[in-house]
């Protein structure tokens, strides 16, 4: 679980593409920032920028039960990765074993860790999960056909989707253009599916930045509404995190498991009413 940073500065973004899961997140500042999930990481390609935890990384940490790589955090957000023994590595673990400056770029969005960095984490922490991963299926019929879609996920930072019926996948464009991904040719992203889990969010009560920002939190827990993007097909339903130690489940609209298609599926947490214009 590799936190990446989402300012102008870090684009373009490296090892995406390879990822099974992406939640992407509000932050200070109206920026966003990912949690990038590897369920099986193999091979060099290099991921990042990799920039600081967040709480919310945490409650996805808590779910997915992963080891968290991450680069420094508040004081806040460090004694609960310190208090509650998160398996996590930083820049410092290991002398930086796990991580590599760029000097072609300017730092601070410069650090990346690599597929091969994070196997060997992962080995060497130990950590273990002893969950199923949820099945693969084709999206049920019966959804609206949507192919754009798009939002203002925070005041500073517009998400925009279009769907290929050649690739069966949606391209995403933020507000400074396509997202690519430089370890696969600078090619636009090829997300299979996109989901929206609407959550409420709020300030946390501490310092999470130099300048002076406060710490947000979202409110995770239990059922909330989801939308889902697939196959060119919009679909309602929910998300469930009753056992915050267990994975979101994603329920369609009768409340049962949602299989989706195997592929990269990017997870949005938006505000409970944003507005979203979709057409076919």
């Amino acid at each position: 679980m590799v936190q990446v940073e989402n300012a102008p500065q870090s684009r373009p973004h490296s090892g995406l593409q390879r990822a099974d899961l992406v939640y992407e997140y509000l932050t200070e500042g109206g920026i966003t920032r990912f949690t990038v999930i590897y369920f099986s990481p193999n091979g060099s390609d290099k991921i990042g920028p990799v920039r600081s935890a967040r709480l919310a990384a945490l409650r996805l940490q808590k779910s997915y039960g992963g080891v968290l790589f991450y680069s420094g955090a508040s004081d806040h957000v460090l004694g609960l990765i310190e208090d509650g023994r998160v398996p996590a590595v930083d820049e410092n673990t290991q002398g930086g074993h796990y991580f590599v400056r760029d000097p072609g770029r300017p730092p601070p969005h410069n650090l990346y860790t690599s597929q091969d960095r994070l196997l060997a984490g992962v080995q060497q922490s130990t950590q273990k999960v002893d969950y199923q991963l949820p099945a693969h299926a084709e999206p049920p019929k019966g959804g609206d056909a949507v192919t754009k879609l798009s939002f203002q996920q925070t005041n500073a930072h517009s998400v925009a989707y279009t769907y290929s019926a050649d690739s069966k996948t949606y391209l995403y464009a933020s507000e400074t253009g396509p997202e690519v991904d430089t370890e696969n040719g600078k090619q636009p992203l090829q997300i299979t599916n996109v989901i929206l889990v609407r959550v409420a969010h709020h300030g946390a009560g501490y310092t999470e930045d130099v300048l002076g920002e406060q710490g947000i939190d979202f409110d995770l827990a239990g059922q909330g509404p989801a939308e889902f993007y697939s196959r060119g097909t919009h679909l309602t339903g929910s998300w469930d995190l009753s056992d915050p130690a267990k994975p979101l489940r994603f329920l369609d609209a009768k409340g049962k498991d949602l299989p989706l298609p195997a592929g990269l599926t990017w997870i949005h947490l938006v505000d409970p009413d944003l507005a979203v214009t979709a057409s076919a």
